[in-house]
């Protein structure tokens, strides 16, 4: 994930805290639009680790319960 975030942050010019949140954004989407099966293999693409509760919250992400 690292890699992604730092090639995001150099390619639009953004703080890599911003293409964190950007990444782990995209994969949330993701998961939400593909069926369940695929949770896990998205996070392995893009290398993600778990998300935290902290992440949900401040993102607004799809699982918020």
């Amino acid at each position: 994930m690292e890699e992604l975030i730092k090639r995001i942050s150099e390619k639009l010019g953004i703080s890599e805290e911003a293409a964190r949140k950007a990444v782990v954004m995209t994969a949330d989407y993701l998961k939400y639009k593909l069926p369940d099966a695929f949770d896990r293999q998205v996070d392995v693409i893009l290398g993600l680790p778990e998300v935290t509760e902290e992440d949900v919250k401040e993102l607004g992400l799809f699982q918020i319960p």
